[in-house]
C-alpha cells in the first residue's frame, strides 16, 4: 500500500464508556492514528460517554447515535461546529436510525469499516452490503451476545462480515460452536494493555486515605456489578474467607457506584452476614490501576468474561490472579499454572485458595511474576496492535 494514498476508516464503538472495550479501542486507534499517517479516522459512537472528548480528538469526524433520544449529532474536530439532524417525531424504529445514519456514512466512500463489540455487528450490516471490507471486533460469549441480539440474528448475520476478530480462543470457538461462525473469517487477537500504566497515587497515601490498617491484607475485584460479573457473590466469599482465616484482611469491590442496584444489595447482604467491616466499596472512577496496585491478590468473579481488561492490568502489575473454571477467556490466560482456576463458583474452594494466597508472600510472588512473563512474553500490546494492524493494511 502507497504511503501517500490516504485510506478512510469508519471506526464504530457502542460507547464511550469508562470500561474494558472503549478502552481498549480508543487505545488501538490512538496508536493506529500514530503509526499509520495515511489513514482517516471517522468514529460513529451508538451512545457517549465519558470518554467521548478522547474519542472525538482523535478522529476527523464524530457522530453520536442516542436511542432514546431519537437524534444524532455530527460534530468536527474541533467541535467548534456541530450539525443536528433531529429525526422526525414519528415512532421510529431502530432500524430507522440506522438505516438514516449509515445512508449518510456511505456517502463517505469509506475503504474500511471496523466495528467495536457484537453491538456494532447490525450497523456494519449496510457498508458489507456495499461491498465495503468490514471487520467486527467480538469480545462477548453467550450472555454477551445474546443479551445484545436474539440468536436468529446472529446466526442470520454472523457471516455477512468479511473478517471477525474474536477477543479470545474461547470467543472464537464460541462463534463457531453456537452460532455458525465461518472459521476462516475468524482471527483471534487478545485484549491488551499499554506497556506503561499510570499510577497516580502511591500505595501508601492510598491506603491511608482509605483506612487500611497497615498490616491488613488487600484481596479485590475491579468489575462492573453485574449478575455476568459474579459480583452477587463477593459478600459470600468474604464471609467464607472470615469463617477460615483469622488473618487480618480488607477486600475492595471496585466498580458501579453507591446508587447501582447491585451495589446496594451487596451493602445489604455484607450487613446481614456481619462482614461489613472487612468489605470496602469503591465507585467506578478514572483511576483504576491506583485500587488494583493495592491489591494483593486480585479476584475475578465473572460468570463469564471474553478475555478481562482488568485481568491483564493485573499481570501488568504483578499480582497472582484467582478465577472460576468455565468462565470464558481468564482459562485461556492463567492455565497451566500461571494462575488460579477454582472449580466454577465453588466459593469454598475460592476462599481456600486466597487463604494459601494470603499466608505465604513468596507464593503471591511467585504467581504474580509468572503471570506478568507470560503478558510480556505472549499478550504483548505492540504484537497484538500490529496483529489488527496488518489485518486493517490487508483489507483497506
Amino acid at each position: 500500500m502507497s504511503p501517500s494514498k490516504m485510506k478512510k476508516i469508519l471506526f464504530i464503538s457502542h460507547e464511550a464508556s469508562l470500561s474494558g472495550a472503549p478502552i481498549l479501542a480508543l487505545n488501538l486507534l490512538k496508536r493506529l492514528k500514530k503509526e499509520r499517517e495515511n489513514y482517516t479516522i471517522d468514529v460513529l459512537l451508538i451512545r457517549g460517554g465519558e470518554l467521548y472528548e478522547d474519542f472525538a480528538k482523535i478522529s476527523n469526524n464524530i457522530v453520536v447515535a442516542h436511542y432514546h433520544l431519537q437524534s444524532f449529532s455530527f460534530l468536527k474536530r474541533n467541535l467548534k461546529r456541530v450539525e443536528s439532524v433531529i429525526f422526525k417525531k414519528k415512532a421510529e424504529t431502530q432500524q430507522d436510525k440506522i438505516d438514516k445514519i449509515t445512508t449518510m456514512l456511505l456517502l463517505n466512500n469509506y475503504d474500511l469499516v471496523y466495528g467495536n463489540t457484537m453491538e456494532s455487528l447490525i450497523w456494519t450490516l449496510p457498508f458489507y452490503k456495499k461491498n465495503i471490507p468490514t471487520i467486527v471486533a467480538i469480545h462477548e460469549l453467550s450472555f454477551g451476545i445474546e443479551s445484545t441480539y436474539p440468536k436468529e440474528f446472529v446466526l442470520q448475520n454472523i457471516s455477512n462480515v468479511t473478517k471477525i476478530i474474536a477477543g479470545s480462543k474461547a470467543v472464537g470457538d464460541n462463534l463457531v460452536a453456537k452460532y455458525g461462525a465461518d472459521v476462516s473469517k475468524i482471527n483471534v487477537v487478545h485484549s491488551f494493555v499499554d506497556s506503561v500504566l499510570t499510577i497516580q497515587k502511591d500505595k501508601e497515601s492510598l491506603i491511608r486515605e482509605l483506612g487500611i490498617k497497615s498490616d491488613d491484607l488487600i484481596i479485590g475485584i475491579a468489575s462492573s456489578q453485574e449478575l455476568r460479573k459474579g459480583t452477587d457473590m463477593v459478600p459470600l466469599l468474604v464471609q467464607k474467607i472470615r469463617q477460615k482465616t483469622d488473618l487480618s484482611f480488607k477486600f475492595i469491590n471496585l466498580g458501579g457506584t453507591s446508587k447501582s442496584p447491585a451495589v446496594r444489595c451487596a451493602k445489604l447482604d455484607s450487613e446481614k452476614l456481619g462482614i461489613e467491616n472487612n468489605l470496602l466499596f469503591i465507585d467506578h472512577n478514572k483511576t483504576p490501576n491506583d485500587y488494583i496496585n493495592l491489591f494483593d491478590i486480585f479476584l475475578l468473579m465473572s460468570r463469564e468474561d471474553p478475555f478481562p481488561l482488568v485481568m491483564l492490568t493485573a499481570a501488568k502489575l504483578k499480582k497472582p490472579i484467582i478465577a472460576f473454571e468455565k468462565s470464558g477467556g481468564a482459562v485461556e490466560f492463567l492455565e497451566n499454572g500461571h494462575g488460579i482456576l477454582a472449580p466454577y463458583l465453588d466459593l469454598d474452594v475460592m476462599a481456600d485458595e486466597v487463604i494459601k494466597l494470603m499466608k505465604d508472600s513468596n507464593l503471591r510472588e511467585t504467581y504474580g511474576k509468572k503471570i506478568h512473563q507470560r503478558l510480556e512474553e505472549e499478550f504483548s500490546d505492540e504484537k497484538l496492535t500490529l496483529d489488527i494492524f496488518n489485518l486493517i493494511d490487508e483489507l483497506a
